[in-house]
């Protein structure tokens, strides 16, 4: 019964809860959004007179997306004990849709209780702290409700006695109630600040307080190993909010840094249009912060750029592109066609043209650029400065990209000879028999995550081999570090599909690296994905199509819930994508032209070459 059921509801899964959600001005490009847009205030319906336990709880399920007054229309389902005392932990499980939720009952002898199963597929969770997380394809939500009768008496309504503390919603459901929040906390060297995607509901108010109040406990527990906080550990602020201010009070230690945890609230608050200004007091004390543009000192503004030093975006907004032209790297500040005269070829060797490039990156102060050699056999850098010289940094492999951090850090993925397929596994040091991807013609293969290795050059320089975590059976096709170098954002490839995920950095006190915990995003929105880009902090650049279309650029959010949006298709045989904050799209098609976009419906070729890169 139960895989006869499944096999009904999984024609209503879903690919991903569709969402808008605010955008943050100054560091990605976008415009502010508005976080209450498109909320409608669910009318409930409550449970209804002579209803049989499958009907009261399908009424429960299309009541639950109802958050006023604590639940309100929820509990009206429920026995007066269990109403009373139930307090459901901030978690929700996601199905698709009412259509796709089969239900079960099973009455007992005596008519006084019931059993109802739910089977459902599952299209995503979103935990306590908020982080939204996109099911595997085929997972399935069963849970089962208890209920009985009012007073025990046969003739009484049904009523839950008994159902999971989590909240059940259907995507309907989530996408008018809830919205993407970030919350921002700092890469561990505090050079930049790392949005950390929630989902908050909006269908109550004091949402300034909430986030606040989320952003002192700590980041999520996905992120929390690869960041931290100026608040300190289990600090609970009082926070005030009137109509255009907030004022948060702090008890913590007498050192605190009062910029970072300015930083962190004014970039927190700036989703919040409503919010023009706030005031941190510590220990007792306001806080002033003279340049960040308030009417007093202690009234500073969250989007003033007094907070830019540690922007999210981790790059100047003054930022270079780069491309090759005629084995010569060039680089151009307007990308506008009729002033694209003001490209320049970049001083020293690379520029000259002296050593060809098969691919490169530049760092985010724009001072060294290091390329893969053609072949792929070394990793070269240079300064770009007159009378710069090339130094190899890593050679005798296969160098596939390249990518650096606001930290001066460089990250470069090899493709390393896996073992022999034939090898017997039961040989001493033999890899275990799912490293091994033989393909169909028995003769090469894909490199697994074991053929694959991932070297962190420390300001360039100093050479440690990073581990990779989680990817095991999947080949590894791109890889790219966030600019703050606390995520990376990875295409890997299994019996032919491929998967667009991000991870997390982590390192340990002993300075091993490591990248794991990866979340698919656009799990099953993409259908293919040929090129990525960090096009700001908290959202991806992709090539790649959809629902077997054609090529196309689309941003992908990191919140794992907004749907894929289309940034419309540049030319024809398209084979690279970057984006930056507050830039331009660039593509570089096969044919040696370089796209630009300012516009999603309006992509226009700006200059003969390949390649085009934005520092990162």
């Amino acid at each position: 019964m139960a895989a006869g059921a499944l096999a009904c509801v999984s024609l209503g899964a879903c690919a991903s809860v569709p969402m808008t959600g605010p955008v943050i001005p100054g560091e990605g490009g976008d415009t502010s959004g508005d976080p209450y847009g498109s909320y409608v205030r669910l009318l409930p319906a409550g449970p209804q007179p002579g209803v049989e336990p499958e009907g009261l709880i399908n009424g429960f399920l299309q009541d639950m997306g109802s958050f006023e007054d604590d639940h309100k229309a929820a509990r009206s389902y429920m026995l007066p004990e269990m109403s009373e005392n139930w307090s459901p932990d901030g978690s929700v499980q996601v199905f698709a849709d009412l259509d796709a939720v089969n239900l079960e009952s099973e009455v007992s002898a005596d008519g006084l209780t019931a059993t109802v199963r739910l089977l459902s597929n599952e299209v995503a969770s979103i935990d306590e702290s908020g982080k939204y997380v996109p099911a595997d394809t085929g997972t399935v939500l069963e849970e089962t409700f208890t209920l009985a009768r009012e007073g025990g008496d046969p003739e009484g309504e049904w009523r839950i006695q008994d159902l999971p503390e989590e909240i059940i919603l259907s995507r309907l459901d989530v996408e008018r109630t809830y919205r993407p929040f970030n919350l921002y906390y700092f890469n561990p060297d505090g050079t930049a600040l790392v949005p950390d995607p929630v989902y908050l509901p909006v269908s109550t108010d004091q949402l300034a307080d909430r986030l606040l109040r989320k952003l002192a406990l700590g980041p999520t527990d996905w992120l929390d190993p690869a960041v931290t906080s100026s608040f300190p550990e289990g600090l609970v602020p009082e926070v005030e909010v009137d109509s255009e201010r907030v004022v948060i009070s702090v008890m913590g230690p007498t050192d605190a840094d009062e910029y970072s945890m300015g930083a962190q609230i004014a970039w927190t608050l700036r989703q919040l249009p409503e919010i023009q200004e706030f005031t941190l007091r510590i220990n007792g004390e306001e806080v002033g912060f003279p340049q960040a543009d308030g009417e007093s000192s202690d009234r500073p503004r969250p989007g003033s750029d007094f907070w830019a030093r540690v922007s999210p975006g981790a790059m100047s907004p003054d930022v270079h592109a780069y491309f090759t032209h005629e084995g010569q790297l060039w680089s151009a500040s307007d990308w506008e066609p009729d002033t694209f005269e003001d490209a320049e070829r970049v001083p020293g060797p690379l520029g000259a043209g002296d050593v060809q490039l098969d691919r490169f990156a530049v760092s985010l102060d724009e001072s060294t650029v290091a390329g893969v050699t053609l072949g792929g056999g070394e990793v070269v850098t240079s300064f770009t400065s007159p009378g710069a010289e090339t130094r190899e940094v890593l050679a005798d492999g296969v160098f596939t990209d390249l990518s650096w951090d606001v930290n001066g850090n460089l990250w470069v993925v090899e493709e390393i000879e896996g073992p022999d397929p034939e090898e017997d596994p039961d040989d001493e040091g033999a890899p275990e028999p799912d490293a091994v991807q033989p393909d169909g013609a028995g003769g090469t293969r894909s490199p697994a995550p074991e053929d694959t290795a991932l070297w962190l050059l420390r300001d360039g320089d100093e050479v440690v081999e990073a581990q990779v975590t989680g990817l095991r059976g999947h080949t590894l096709v791109h890889f790219r570090i966030s600019r703050d170098g606390s995520r990376a954002a990875v295409v890997t490839e299994r019996d032919g599909e491929r998967l667009l995920q991000v991870g997390r950095v982590v390192e340990g006190e002993d300075g091993q690296v490591s990248v794991g915990g990866f979340i698919p995003l656009a799990q099953q929105e993409l259908d293919e994905v040929t090129g990525i880009s960090w096009r700001s902090s908290d959202q991806l650049v992709v090539l790649g199509s959809r629902d077997g279309g054609t090529q196309q650029a689309l941003f992908v959010a990191l919140d794992g819930g907004t749907p894929a949006a289309s940034a419309g298709a540049p030319g024809a045989g398209t084979v690279t994508i970057t984006g930056a904050p507050g830039q331009p799209l660039l593509a570089g098609s096969d044919d040696g032209n370089v796209w630009a976009s300012n516009d999603p419906l309006n992509w226009q070729v700006v200059v003969e070459g390949s390649s085009p890169t934005y520092p990162g």
